[in-house]
């Protein structure tokens, strides 16, 4: 292709068993035994002979709050490994790739990655699972100008205080953020009391108006915000009083939940409205999600996205490859071909601006970068 393709979801992150940018490791574990707990892609497995484990074993289902957190002496294992012990019996997570020893990722090996799938340029999305990152990602930025773009993060439960009011400022102004990255996840820390779309919320979404840049969402199917459509409808209020600002939904929208036995699609009202009638973008992302269920390069999927742009325009999605977690499923390289090699249902121009010019859109500094390393 003859413009620099720009992947709009990859990670880079620290060993996991670290603090990682928190104020000490055992906040940064709290994060990540809580992800554990809603993580669904992956089965829980015993040690000892890789059998599923059906029971929740890491947080009480009760108390979505920190005090419903279990003592399992929960830890980053080895590749790609999150374990626990419970019951006497020890377990894991798959939930990174095998080949990832300490469970770190650095900017040259996605570096590495992109070049050799001809990735022009990435976007870091941030993530507590992995750490408080913006100041890797500026460092990342600053070395390989051009390829590599950070969002910033808050603790998403006290976002409309001061203290994270100020840590934004210092990581959109010293650090030079491009987005802000928001998981609905991270309420926990108050037990989802208030919501983000309470009036208390006002004075952070306000700043992010006023500052210009995206919001990458990700958001649950099933959490203590509700379902998937709720989650939506805290995301129209929001739209409502803040129409300046621009979001996408994280890892797209989760069209399995909404087709039928032959693949159509039937999506809620809200749903429809945020993507036809609000500055709203979602994901083209699916190979994290269906690696598990489906083989390369993913046929139902392409049902779904063609009704997707048919229905919202190419306009409306930006290709993304979770990288390095769409390992645990397929290469980075089949991340990104099952869909350039396999959606001939595309025009050029809409196949170059999902890849591409909608990033750009969304995230001028992108523009620069035509071509790979």
């Amino acid at each position: 292709m003859d413009f620099g393709i720009i992947d709009c979801h990859a990670h880079i992150f620290p060993p996991a068993a670290g603090a990682a940018g928190f104020p000490d490791a055992e906040t940064h574990l709290l994060h990540q035994q809580r992800a554990m707990h809603m993580h669904g892609n992956q089965p829980y497995r015993r040690t000892r002979d890789g059998s599923v484990a059906t029971e929740r074993m890491l947080w009480d289902p009760a108390d979505p709050s920190p005090a419903g957190r279990r003592d399992c002496a929960f830890r980053a294992g080895r590749f790609g490994r999150f374990e626990w012990t419970s019951g006497g019996e020890d377990f894991y997570v798959q939930f990174l790739p095998p080949w990832m020893d300490d469970l770190s990722m650095s900017a040259e090996k996605l570096l590495a990655f992109m070049d050799n799938a001809g990735v022009a340029a990435a976007i870091l999305q941030n993530d507590h699972i992995y750490g408080n990152l913006a100041e890797d990602f500026a460092a990342a930025a600053g070395a390989h100008p051009g390829r590599l773009v950070g969002l910033a993060q808050v603790e998403e439960a006290f976002a409309y205080t001061d203290e994270e009011l100020q840590r934004l400022a210092d990581e959109i102004g010293r650090l030079k953020m491009a987005g802000v990255y928001f998981t609905t996840t991270g309420l926990f820390r108050s037990g989802y009391r208030p919501m983000h779309s309470d009036a208390v919320y006002a004075p952070f979404w306000r700043f992010i108006e006023q500052s210009g840049l995206p919001v990458f969402w990700v958001q649950s199917a099933n959490s203590p915000v509700g379902t998937y459509e709720d989650e939506m409808r805290h995301l129209e209020r929001i739209v409502e009083r803040f129409p300046g600002i621009r979001h996408v939904l994280v890892h797209g929208v989760p069209t399995s939940l909404y087709a039928d036995d032959q693949d159509r699609l039937t999506l809620p009202a809200v749903i429809q409205r945020l993507l036809s009638q609000a500055p709203v973008s979602a994901e083209i992302l699916y190979p994290i999600a269906w690696g598990g269920r489906q083989d390369y390069p993913y046929p139902r999927a392409h049902l779904h996205i063609r009704q997707l742009v048919e229905r919202f325009g190419a306009e409306r999605f930006l290709w993304g490859s979770d990288a390095p977690n769409v390992d645990r499923y397929c290469t980075y390289a089949q991340s990104l071909t099952y869909f350039t090699r396999y959606a001939d249902y595309l025009s050029d121009r809409d196949r170059r601006a999902i890849l591409r010019d909608n990033a750009v859109a969304l995230i001028p500094a992108l523009a620069g970068r035509d071509g790979t390393g």
